[in-house]
């Protein structure tokens, strides 16, 4: 019977692909046919699970790139889902119809609410937590619920490779007998004494209660921390990388960034960390990073004129995400212009709730360097009164309804370059429309 449901997913997963579609549907038809399926697989090797807040695609496809340029057979869920059907989908693809893998390397995005869910059927060999912050509310409620779903499901055999620099990351390593690596970043130009937003995710240790000390911050709540009595320090690092100007070393080699976002550092030196405690030829490795095609989802440039334009996609409801953008933008010098823009307040649900904005620290452009601020679509003014909350001049602030002809209207009454601050709906519109125009 298993054996005919494979072969009706693969069926399913050969038609939509000829069709240009990555889709969960095999998956979710599969599940429906034998909802325990995932238990009749047997597991490549090497089985390498995402799951944070914010990286996790952008993990994971740098982890399959550098598996299938070191000559891995390689398959992941790049291109489906990060749910359960996602998963099922991947996985059906990497073995034959008897369940029998046929690939290498499995690498596998999951959705941090749906650990639980895929743990019950497989135990990876490697589990990379990038890291954990508050996120969609509606969904998730308190991320320390999430963290305790997660935490209750990872099985002692599994391998940990864990963000040293995120606190709440490191809980998952109390009370574990697994084996653990660390990986985080060594104090660097982005780097500041004090935080730059005002609410931190983890604030006390969750051993003696004492408030943890932060020598300095990343961002948001990434750093190197200490608690008072020494109960829970930021762990030494396996693997510790040292930003130089648009690359990164670790142990003995460079490795080059396609942006200087940090973000874009920790994604980078997960996929390092892994792939070297998987044994793969540390030239391999640093040979496909700094080759590496992945197409950068969260940030794309543009040129205007004699100024540049970016794209930061930043996901509501997701205030880490959002805060590496307006810090990002922060940091870049000369004349800006800032866009904020989304049309519906989540992706997933039918919400009119939009606390999470003020959870966001817009407080970061509040900077003489941003001459103007476009705020676009139907939720503008909303934005405005937060922006004004936070001593923003109002006079910088300009309106665009018509989120449809909204790039236009950028690009009409942008001053210096153009930082686009966008949801999923408005990014893809706008990279299509600046495709179209022949400025991407």
């Amino acid at each position: 019977m298993n054996q005919i449901i494979i072969i009706l997913a693969k069926i399913a997963r050969a038609i939509l692909h000829s069709l240009g579609r990555g889709t969960a549907f095999p998956g979710k038809l599969a599940l429906k046919l034998n909802k325990n399926i995932l238990n009749f697989f047997e597991m490549p090797k090497t089985t390498i699970f995402v799951t944070g807040t914010t990286g996790k695609t952008s993990v994971v496809g740098t982890i399959y790139e550098v598996y299938k340029h070191s000559g891995y057979k390689v398959v992941s869920n790049i291109k489906g889902s990060n749910l359960i059907d996602g998963v099922t989908t991947a996985i059906i693809e990497a073995s034959n119809i008897n369940g029998k893998t046929k690939v290498d390397a499995l690498v596998i995005e999951v959705d941090e609410r749906y650990v639980k869910e895929v743990f019950k059927y497989i135990t990876p060999k490697y589990f990379i937590i990038n890291n954990l912050s508050r996120d969609q509310l509606a969904r998730n409620g308190h991320f320390e619920l999430v963290f305790n779903e997660i935490n209750r499901s990872i099985n002692e055999k599994t391998h940990l490779i864990l963000n040293a620099d995120d606190p709440l990351v490191i809980k998952f390593s109390l009370n574990k007998k697994n084996k653990i690596t660390y990986y985080g970043l060594k104090e660097n130009k982005y780097s500041t004494k004090k935080n730059k937003i005002d609410t931190l995710d983890l604030t006390y240790c969750p051993k003696c209660h004492k408030k943890l000390i932060f020598d300095y911050f990343n961002y948001g709540n990434l750093g190197y921390y200490h608690c008072p009595n020494h109960d829970y320090d930021r762990p030494i690092c396996d693997f510790e990388a040292t930003l130089l100007k648009d690359k990164f070393e670790v142990e003995d080699v460079t490795i080059k960034l396609n942006n200087d976002a940090l973000y874009n550092v920790y994604n980078m030196l997960a996929c390092y960390s892994v792939c070297r405690v998987d044994k793969v030829k540390q030239e391999d490795i640093v040979n496909s990073l700094n080759q590496l095609s992945l197409k950068v989802k969260r940030l794309n440039e543009f040129k205007i004129n004699d100024n540049k334009g970016v794209i930061l996609l930043s996901k509501n409801e997701t205030p880490l995400s959002y805060n590496q953008s307006l810090e990002y933008i922060k940091d870049k010098k000369g004349s800006k212009t800032v866009a904020i823009g989304f049309t519906r307040i989540s992706g997933r649900y039918d919400l009119k709730d939009l606390s999470w904005i003020y959870d966001i620290n817009f407080e970061l452009l509040n900077d003489k360097s941003i001459e103007r601020i476009i705020l676009i679509g139907p939720f503008a003014y909303d934005l405005g009164v937060r922006l004004k909350q936070a001593n923003i001049d109002p006079k910088k602030f300009m309106y665009c309804l018509d989120y449809k002809n909204s790039l236009d209207f950028c690009l009409k009454n942008v001053k210096g370059d153009l930082y686009c601050v966008l949801y999923f709906d408005l990014n893809y519109l706008y990279l299509d429309q600046l495709k179209e125009r022949g400025l991407l």
